[in-house]
């Protein structure tokens, strides 16, 4: 992740950290650098001063704070500690050294297919945790994805909320990133299935090097995430089914977390059992490599660890109704990584004329179908 200097307004040391430079900034506050006093590096994020006071952006900086101790997994940042009652709130997690996807993307072109697959498995551990804590993220995509020596780690839950809980965004206002916002997540009504969505959206991106929505400006990515046709051609065929089916324009016709990284890994597991961390390390022993470095051959590593079969694209793959019990897993999407959408009123124009096109595309219900 990139650092920059820190400006001059910036605070130069928060709690019993010392902070030295910015790695970046968001929507609700900005994420430092630091330093905890026994020499290890940390990543301090702060809200921002002129949302302090706002009760409902420390209300929902509280919420993060509550989220992010319950994710504990392979491929997460551990948090550390995290204060949101002081007159600074700020939490403070592990720092992940490395670059983050879209910094590889730009630099390499695309992801090579076996660190594609470590990827894919890794993104699908970080989702099963986050969502056995009863949690969304609604964030991600490949600027909040960093590429470690050891596999691929989540960060910035600034816009996660529980989810039995309704969202605080107000109306005419869309949390998210566009381009990686589900069809449901545009209309203002995203569930856990959105962060399906921008797994599948993130492997296609990975994959090409590009947004499988295309580009353009805003109204016309947001139309095509709503009603097009993603290009996932580059998915590999270990991979392209799931992108496919994660990528659904309904929901609940994707395949959750659980059902991704059971199908990934291979594993049964036993009723209950959130993850598997051991064949999660496994495959990534096999098939990751360092961010900092193109993909290697594969006869580099087919030594490294037992082979767990990936899946093809002609093997079915079920999609379980909610509540199910979790078995196999269904395919997953593809997308790009476009430019961030603002948390402001501004979106709301955006917003009313993907939700008109929608109600002018939809045939009326007195129709009769032709025959």
């Amino acid at each position: 992740m990139a650092r920059t200097p820190l400006r001059p307004d910036d605070p130069t040391r928060i709690g019993h950290y010392r902070l030295t430079a910015r790695l970046g900034s968001g929507g609700m506050g900005v994420v430092y650098l630091g330093i905890s006093w026994d020499g290890a590096p940390v990543a301090v994020k702060v809200l921002r001063p002129d949302l302090a006071d706002d009760q409902e952006f420390r209300h929902r900086f509280g919420r993060e704070v509550a989220a992010l101790v319950q994710v504990k997994g392979v491929c997460t940042v551990r948090v550390i500690e995290a204060d949101s009652q002081s007159a600074t709130p700020f939490v403070v997690t592990e720092y992940a050294p490395g670059p983050s996807l879209s910094e590889y993307i730009d630099k390499h072109g695309s992801v090579g297919p076996e660190m594609l697959f470590g990827l894919a498995t890794g993104l699908a551990e970080a989702l099963t945790t986050i969502h056995a804590a009863g949690i969304m993220h609604r964030d991600l995509k490949p600027s909040n994805i960093i590429l470690t020596d050891a596999g691929p780690k989540v960060i910035d839950f600034g816009i996660a909320r529980r989810q039995d809980t309704r969202g605080v965004t107000k109306t005419g206002m869309m949390i998210g990133s566009l381009g990686f916002m589900a069809p449901e997540q545009i209309s203002g009504r995203p569930g856990p299935e959105a962060d399906i969505f921008a797994w599948g959206v993130t492997v296609a991106y990975a994959a090409a090097g590009r947004s499988p929505f295309g580009a353009g400006n805003s109204h016309s990515i947001l139309y095509r995430v709503m009603y097009g046709d993603p290009d996932i051609a580059s998915v590999p065929d270990s991979l392209h089914p799931l992108v496919e089916a994660s990528l659904a324009k309904e929901p609940q016709s994707r395949p959750t977390a659980q059902q991704l990284l059971d199908r990934l890994t291979g594993s049964s597991r036993r009723p209950g059992q959130v993850n598997d961390t051991a064949t999660t390390q496994v495959i990534l022993a096999r098939t990751w490599q360092s961010g900092s470095h193109p993909s290697v051959p594969s006869a580099a590593r087919s030594a490294a660890a037992p082979a767990t079969e990936a899946p093809t694209a002609d093997q079915a793959v079920p999609v379980l109704p909610r509540g199910a019990a979790p078995s196999a897993m269904a395919p997953a999407a593809v997308a790009p990584a476009p430019e961030k959408i603002p948390v402001g009123r501004r979106m709301a124009t955006i917003a009313t004329s993907a939700l008109v096109a929608m109600r002018l595309r939809r045939p009326s219900r007195r129709e009769e179908p032709k025959r």
